[in-house]
């Protein structure tokens, strides 16, 4: 093959050719940038690095399930920079210390100025304020993950020295989807002659929600609609009756070779407000019980529980299916919740105590134009309070990974 290149990497005119030089002929000139570091003398300080899932505290002590969407956020202090400048990142990722290394950069762009510093906390509860990154699939199997920042980039600027980024080691654990069978319950109005049903947005919502809050790495989901065999007005009990209804539906596909270890969720519309149903479980099993059903309303929130988008069937389900997996209430408001959970571990219900050791994070979906958010751990509950602003705390996540794996074991059909 013939050689174009000369000595000082730039191309040489082809001799056979009679085109006049060019400046692409000639090796670019690239002059050297002066420094421009603007931190102290050790470089630009590290206050941490969090691989976030649902929850996690700033010493990634929640576990990691693998194949989940994750995001790795790295904080930066302010104090250790004489003028405010611009950065991005870039993390170097190995599967062990000797291993190959990945590089993946950073997804977003960080001011950092002396003059407006923020303690670390304000910082996790602040998705503007960290370096953050989008794992990769590749990134995300089952096994030992070592992150760790390999290059703080100046925006205009030379690459910054940094201190204190020791690199962090987590274990990726695998873990089974969680499948569902959401039925949706078409009723008539006896007195309008109305027909309600779940609008397509309540299922798109509780599906989304589940594979972002519950500690899974995917949703394996299916949905119909079909004729309830009960009626308004709505009363305490007519969520037993939808549960029945729903129980018999199961039992059918489940001898017909449905997974035995779906669980199934009943969908209700309130009619705007009109016919709301409360929801409930067939019960709270004491160990992996996947034929436990429930059932529950839908609607658009307008404010309730402090939500304020296109639906609430998304936590609302999210929390009667939790008693499927055998979470009982932790007791709050006082008063309105029976306290059926006594080691629920955080004050009021909240996703942490005082400490702020957990931050809740929704990844969104960009499907139903949810941004992705950190939650406050003493301003945001969960999911199994009857609180405003209800997430999945630590203890939760947890508890239902354990379930989760413990059904997939127990019920796992035999391989053919």
């Amino acid at each position: 093959m013939d050689d174009h290149s000369d000595d000082r990497g730039g191309m040489r005119r082809d001799a056979a050719t009679d085109s006049p030089p060019t400046r692409y002929d000639r090796a670019s000139v690239r002059r050297p940038r002066a420094a421009q570091f603007a931190g102290a003398a050790t470089g630009v300080g590290v206050l941490g690095i969090e691989i976030c899932q649902s929850v996690q505290a700033l010493d990634n002590s929640v576990p990691l399930v693998a194949l989940k969407p994750t995001m790795v956020r790295v904080y930066l202090d302010e104090t250790t920079v004489a003028a405010s400048l611009r950065l991005r990142g870039e993390l170097c990722l190995r599967q062990s210390a000797t291993g190959p290394a990945t590089y993946l950069a950073g997804i977003n762009e960080l001011k950092l100025d002396p003059a407006d510093a923020l303690a670390l906390d304000d910082k996790r509860e602040n998705l503007k304020a960290s370096l953050n990154f989008h794992l990769p699939e590749t990134a995300l199997q089952a096994g030992p993950l070592i992150v760790e920042l390999n290059r703080l980039i100046q925006i205009g600027g030379a690459d910054q020295p940094f201190t204190g980024a020791a690199p962090v080691a987590v274990e990726l654990i695998a873990g089974p989807p969680i499948r569902v069978r959401c039925i949706g319950l078409r009723y008539i109005d006896p007195q309008s002659g109305g027909v309600h049903v779940p609008d397509a947005i309540h299922f798109d919502y509780f599906r989304s929600y589940l594979s972002r809050a519950y500690p899974v790495p995917a949703v394996e989901w299916s949905q119909i609609v079909v004729d309830a065999n009960f009626a308004p007005p709505f009363q305490g009990a007519t969520a037993v009756l939808a549960n029945a209804q729903i129980a018999a539906i199961r039992n059918s596909e489940i001898n017909s070779g449905t997974d035995p270890r779906t669980h199934y969720y009943g969908l209700v519309d309130d009619a705007n407000g009109q016919h709301f149903m409360r929801g409930r479980a067939s019960g709270i099993p004491a160990g992996p019980q996947p034929d436990t059903v429930a059932s529950g309303p839908c609607g658009i929130p307008a404010g309730f529980a402090g939500d304020q988008d296109q639906s609430y069937a998304d936590w609302y389900g999210a929390h009667e299916l939790g008693h499927t997996y055998g979470r009982f209430h932790p007791g709050f408001p006082p008063g309105a919740q029976d306290a059926s959970d006594p080691a629920f571990p955080y004050a009021n219900g909240q996703l942490s105590n005082a400490d702020r050791k957990y931050v809740g994070y929704d990844v969104g979906d960009p499907q139903l134009g949810l941004e992705p958010k950190v939650m406050s751990g003493t301003t945001h509950h969960d999911v199994m309070t009857y609180a405003d602003r209800q997430w999945v705390s630590a203890y939760t996540f947890e508890a239902i990974r354990q379930r989760l794996a413990d059904e997939d074991a127990q019920f796992a059909p035999p391989v053919a």
